[in-house]
């Protein structure tokens, strides 16, 4: 049990604070409850703490202010320096744009240029090719002429597969365009849309390529086509003077040097100087054989008699044939087998009216038996021109031209000229 003291027995057991203010007329007392004490102690605390808040506040605000506004300094530093770098990198990817974009200008104005400088080759190409078809090295189906003495002269036939591959890219044959493949609706783009510098650049190379290639097959063909003529008329005992060749083999011996390729535009310069210098033999060699009885003095005459031993016609004992005889009816025309001039045109015994022709390099042709003589001595003669007409005066026994060939006077066999100009005549147009 709790236990009191006695003179604490009557007191309140929660007794009120009081606060008494004693003046000299009266005395005023106030009630604290311990609620309001606690309230005003809690206040009193508040204060204290907010004042000493804002004591601390007002001593340490500069370095706090100070401290922010650093802060603040060092981020907008740190942006300014990421900003800058950013314009930097652009304006590298910019100047490295700028620098693409003048490359890609200036590829683009060479591949420009050369595909001008492929159209100007294209008309030279195209003459060289007219020339090679008049000369009958290409047919209609567009391949290199087969030439029989090919092998022997060293020079490779070209097939016409690979004839028109060449050619499918070098030019239009009808009209002297580029191909197709320089063609502005098949130029191939990248991914950007822009034209494709490396595969255009290919292209190029290719048809560059294929240009000489095909410049080279050429002058090929005419170098060995006029190896060719020149060996069946030497198999003849004849040897034509011709201009000298550029490219000649003679001293190859002789040459040496460090190896320097040629550029795409020289070698191809070096192919058409070739072709031109092939050609150019090919002409001269149309000139030379003019003057070398090739050709048939009767077009789709048969022969009658050939050259050597034969039964003579009137004493029917062996006898010697000096030409050979072609069956023809009386009054046909009679052409000059080579171009030259005439020596002898009149009536000459057995021979009845004759013509002879001197062709030079002691080349000499006899036509006998004419019923007609059609020139005069002295006159020059082109091959093919009319000399005379078909007849049977002198020793004949029937119309039919007697023909022969000599070479410095002594009579050989006219069938061995006749051959070889057939064999030329395929060869020369």
């Amino acid at each position: 049990m709790v236990s009191y003291r006695a003179e604490d027995r009557y007191r309140p057991r929660n007794p009120d604070r009081r606060i008494v203010l004693i003046s000299r007329d009266s005395t005023r007392t106030f009630t604290v409850r311990p609620w309001i004490a606690g309230l005003a102690a809690a206040l009193v605390a508040a204060l204290s703490v907010a004042y000493l808040g804002a004591t601390a506040y007002l001593i340490y605000r500069d370095d706090l202010i100070n401290t922010v506004v650093a802060r603040n300094a060092h981020l907008q530093q740190a942006y300014e320096d990421r900003i800058a770098s950013l314009r930097s990198e652009i304006d590298k990817i910019a100047s490295r744009q700028i620098l693409d974009q003048v490359a890609f200008d200036d590829k683009v104005d060479r591949l420009l240029a050369a595909h001008r400088a492929l159209d100007d080759r294209s008309n030279l190409i195209t003459g060289l090719i007219d020339r090679a078809r008049e000369s009958g090295l290409i047919t209609d189906a567009g391949a290199i002429g087969h030439d029989d003495h090919a092998a022997a002269t060293g020079y490779a036939d070209d097939g016409a597969e690979a004839i028109e591959r060449r050619f499918a890219a070098l030019t239009d044959v009808d009209d002297g365009k580029p191909g197709a493949s320089a063609r502005a609706d098949d130029i191939p783009l990248d991914e950007e849309g822009r034209p494709d510098i490396r595969v255009l650049t290919s292209n190029l190379a290719r048809i560059d390529r294929e240009q000489t290639d095909a410049v080279h097959a050429i002058a090929s063909a005419a170098t060995a086509r006029a190896d060719a003529v020149t060996g069946i008329v030497a198999d003849l005992g004849i040897t034509l003077k011709l201009p000298q060749r550029t490219t000649e083999k003679a001293d190859a011996a002789a040459l040496g040097g460090p190896y320097v390729p040629l550029t795409s535009s020289e070698a191809l310069a070096s192919a058409l100087a070739e072709a031109d210098t092939a050609f150019g033999t090919l002409g001269s060699l149309k000139t030379a054989v003019a003057k070398v009885p090739l050709q048939v003095p009767l077009d789709g005459a048969s022969m009658s008699s050939n050259f050597g031993s034969r039964s003579d016609p009137f004493l029917g004992s062996v006898a010697f044939h000096a030409g050979v005889d072609f069956r023809s009816p009386s009054g046909r025309p009679v052409a000059a087998t080579a171009s030259g001039r005439v020596v002898v045109a009149g009536r000459n015994g057995g021979y009845g009216n004759l013509v002879e022709i001197d062709h030079g390099k002691g080349l000499t042709t006899r036509y006998a038996h004419l019923s007609r003589i059609a020139v005069k001595v002295g006159e020059e003669i082109a091959a093919g021109d009319i000399i005379g007409r078909v007849g049977s005066t002198g020793r004949s026994t029937g119309p039919h031209l007697h023909y022969e060939t000599r070479v410095n006077g002594t009579a050989v066999n006219p069938q061995r000229y006749l051959a070889a100009g057939r064999q030329i005549a395929k060869m020369l147009r």
